[in-house]
């Protein structure tokens, strides 16, 4: 016998020993954070199941769960290779971290330094359950800037034991780290969301009731090139940071200057500026921003951190636009005129004709941009157009060579030198499908402006007055009482096929309106659809000319059934794990507390959710979207899913990957292949829609839900590629789960292909898949689990009813 000292904890009649349920405790703040959260499991949870608790998780410490995914989901590689001893996977997905966690730890001390650390975080009456990806990997919910502190700190050191470790790991620890990399930036956004929403009164569903959910925000936040009026003062911002913009909003407010001056935004600001200031304008995703440039349309910039590469000061001097850098490096044109005042800086620029100032003062950075935008406009310091006329666009057209350069560098592979050739109209038809990168412009070899020519043509044909669009603001975080009324719609109604989150940057090749068309299929088809990121801008630009009516006018705002809920910006991608979260509470009622395994094994295997990842091109999706796979949640990347570097893809012809353990008796039982995969690639739109389909089928579906999933799977492939996939049959347990629109001609095809008995409309005997025929009492007892019956995935998990 050792002289350790047992810690043990007495929760009714039960005794639990702490260095069990941790394996390491480290020191009295986590000894004490473990009590709260068995106490907060209870007696009768805890005679169930053996507690295990991943308190401030390393990546080992979930590695009980991470096994799970890694033994059933085969991580296949693409474009992959070895940096400085590393995977240049691994490297992204730290990456994307690390730039999170330094906006989220500028934008925690900023709050700090402003209210203090007591300053509560608090995200009203609808959330019972705050910063749930936080307390997932710590085991407490942040309270107040104090604890979102601890949080952070912890996340930080945990990226800096990744980086080290990371030269000696083996191919599963490398996956692994990659997981915790992405579980960890959830965390990161989720800490910026929350002080977004308690510090800067971002708009938050969880402060209003339940009977406003339908409408709100209200659908009035202006998309698009053509809603700016350029009469007045144009500010745009551009990057991450939306600070500058909020103290923007600040003076003008004060100075009751809202009907004299435009604000608007580009990517992600653009997307966080109307969550506090409804007159503020979405122009762009982030990767389209040189469109805003070479239209004209700002008369002073305001960058800070961006995601991708952008010449913003080559840009700025094109249309004689003022740049204000707020933290965020452009070489060395802009001097720091921090120490100085805003009344100097703007005579400054305005008399000297600087081009710009760096600021490192987000209040000074949002005055200036306001003052500097009327002073440019008040004297007339910029051309009133800096399009091409028509004359000069042909001019420009007829330097053409139709050497096919541009089209060999056209990321979207479009036919410009064609397009070029035949003027005005093939041009503006381009402008819908360009993503603006430039790409053909550094090519041509005669140094045409084709993006002027394209942003010109568009003109000339109308399309920028045309490129206005309405949507709703995001909305931040889904409640408890909005999953309570999925759960019953979907998990136990199966009135629904599930829930579609889409994602992304926009950054994708093709029309702005194939992830509006995406959302449309499935809201037509009763799921409930979220967005977050710049796509929630895209699918504004869906318009219905039969109803007279954008798409976001069309659907509810609650995350119900046939419900379109914007949940905001980038960081509000963090607001897809949480709701997940929640709806395996409102079924499970479990702590959601340091307890990773218990909650992901059970919505992985029950809720029907799938997310679908449109455009995705930064290292911060790469991360995002192997935290949303650890979490249970499948993914689908699109449209470039193939440049993606890595995937986690099932094999649904290998039986002995796809099992649960029944939960009473602890047998191994053969299931369905599902979800097939948990990291899956696409190309279209169609096969997005129909493989997103696939994976909403759950092994512990109930009936109803079962006949939704497998419809949703089987009217898509008919749709899109006019057969029914060939594993359809695999998830029909009995005919009460075939839809009655296509009963007979299902079950005519599970008699002539697949050997079942049919007597009639009924399913008499099924083919197991060992290939023996079974009456259907034998075959549901040997594949797949009972209805309603607890399964697992986790032989901890397994309920130790004895004992209760």
């Amino acid at each position: 016998m050792s002289g350790k000292k047992r810690r043990i904890v007495r929760v009714g009649d039960v005794r639990i020993n702490l260095d069990e349920v941790l394996g390491d405790v480290r020191g009295e703040e986590i000894e004490n954070i473990a009590t709260d959260i068995l106490q907060e499991m209870g007696e009768r949870r805890l005679k169930q199941w053996k507690p295990k608790l991943n308190i401030f998780a390393h990546a080992s410490d979930i590695a009980e769960w991470d096994n799970v995914l890694l033994n059933r989901y085969c991580p296949v590689y693409a474009n992959i290779k070895k940096e400085y001893g590393s995977d240049s996977g691994l490297q992204d997905a730290y990456k994307g971290l690390s730039r999170q966690l330094a906006f989220a730890r500028d934008l925690l001390d900023f709050a700090i330094k402003l209210f203090g650390r007591d300053k509560e975080i608090d995200l009203g009456r609808s959330i019972t359950y705050p910063t749930m990806n936080t307390s997932m990997l710590t085991g407490f919910y942040g309270k107040n800037l104090e604890d979102m502190d601890r949080a952070l700190s912890y996340a930080e050191s945990q990226l800096s034991e990744l980086l080290i470790s990371d030269y000696s790991a083996t191919e599963k620890e490398i996956e692994e780290k990659t997981l915790h990399a992405g579980s960890l930036i959830f965390l990161a956004m989720e800490i910026t969301e929350s002080i977004k929403m308690c510090c800067f009164n971002f708009f938050n569903a969880g402060r209003h009731a339940a009977t406003e959910y339908s409408d709100f925000p209200p659908v009035e936040t202006e998309v698009g090139i053509g809603a700016v009026d350029t009469t007045k003062p144009v500010v745009v911002f551009f990057g991450n940071n939306f600070l500058p913009a909020w103290f923007a909003i600040e003076h003008i407010r004060k100075e009751g200057l809202g009907d004299a001056i435009e604000i608007c935004g580009v990517g992600a600001v653009g997307h966080d500026i109307p969550r506090f200031y409804k007159r503020g304008k979405v122009l762009t995703s982030g990767i389209k921003a040189r469109k805003v440039f070479r239209t004209g349309i700002p008369d002073v910039v305001v960058v800070s951190d961006l995601c991708f590469e952008f010449d913003i000061l080559a840009e700025a001097k094109r249309v004689d636009a003022k740049v204000v850098v707020h933290r965020y490096k452009v070489g060395n044109e802009f001097e720091d005129r921090s120490e100085d005042s805003v009344s100097d800086i703007l005579h400054d620029i305005v008399e000297n004709d600087l081009p710009g100032v760096q600021l490192t003062i987000p209040e000074k950075a949002g005055v200036l941009a306001v003052k500097l935008a009327m002073e440019i406009k008040k004297k007339g310091k910029r051309k009133g157009n800096y399009l091409l006329s028509e004359e000069r666009l042909k001019e420009e057209a007829s330097r053409c060579k139709l050497c096919d350069t541009c089209f060999e560098v056209c990321p979207s592979r479009l036919a410009l030198s064609k397009a070029i050739k035949e003027g005005v109209k093939a041009l503006a038809d381009i402008y819908d499908n360009c993503i603006f990168c430039g790409e053909c412009e550094r090519a041509c070899p005669e140094g045409i402006p084709i993006v002027d020519l394209i942003t010109s043509a568009a003109s000339i044909a109308g399309k920028l007055r045309e490129d206005n669009y309405l949507m709703r603001a995001g909305r931040g975080p889904m409640s408890e009482l909005e999953w309570r009324d999925l759960t019953f719609g979907i998990i136990l109604g199966g009135n629904g096929p599930g829930m579609i989150n889409i994602i992304g940057c926009g950054n994708y090749p093709g029309s702005e309106r194939e992830v509006a068309e995406i959302a449309r299929y499935f809201l037509e088809r009763n799921a409930l659809v979220t967005l977050s990121g710049c796509v929630a801008a895209e699918v504004a630009k869906y318009f219905d000319a039969e109803e007279k009516k954008y798409l976001f006018e069309q659907y509810i705002a609650a995350g119900v059934l046939k419900g379109l809920v914007n949940f905001g910006g980038c960081t509000a991608i963090s607001h897809v794990p949480s709701a997940v979260y929640r709806g395996a509470l409102v079924g499970s009622g479990y702590v959601p507390k340091a307890n990773w395994t218990q909650i992901a094994d059970y919505l992985y295997a029950r809720l029907p959710v799938v997310v679908i990842m449109w455009g995705a091109g930064s290292e911060e999706m790469y991360s995002v979207a192997s935290g949303l796979v650890r979490s249970g949640i499948p993914v689908v990347v699109g449209p470039s899913g193939f440049k993606f570097k890595r995937f986690l893809m099932g094999d649904k012809y290998d039986r002995s990957k796809w099992w649960m353990y029944d939960g009473v008796g602890g047998e191994k039982k053969e299931v369905e292949p599902c979800p097939t995969h948990m990291l899956v690639p696409v190309e279209t739109k169609e096969e997005a829609i129909a493989m997103s389909a696939k994976l909403l089928h759950r092994p512990l579906a109930l009936r109803d839900p079962r006949l939704a999933s497998l419809e949703a799977e089987n009217e898509a492939h008919k749709i899109f590629f006019d057969e029914y996939p060939d594993d359809w049959h695999l998830y029909v347990r009995s005919e009460q789960e075939l839809h009655v629109m296509r009963k007979v001609e299902l079950l005519r095809k599970l008699e002539k292909e697949h050997g079942w008995v049919i007597e009639g409309m009924r399913i008499k005997r099924a083919r197991h898949r060992s290939g023996e025929l079974m009456d259907m009492g034998e075959y549901n007892n040997k594949y797949g689990i009972q209805l309603g019956r607890y399964s697992t995935l986790v032989p901890r998990l397994v309920g130790r009813y004895k004992n209760i």
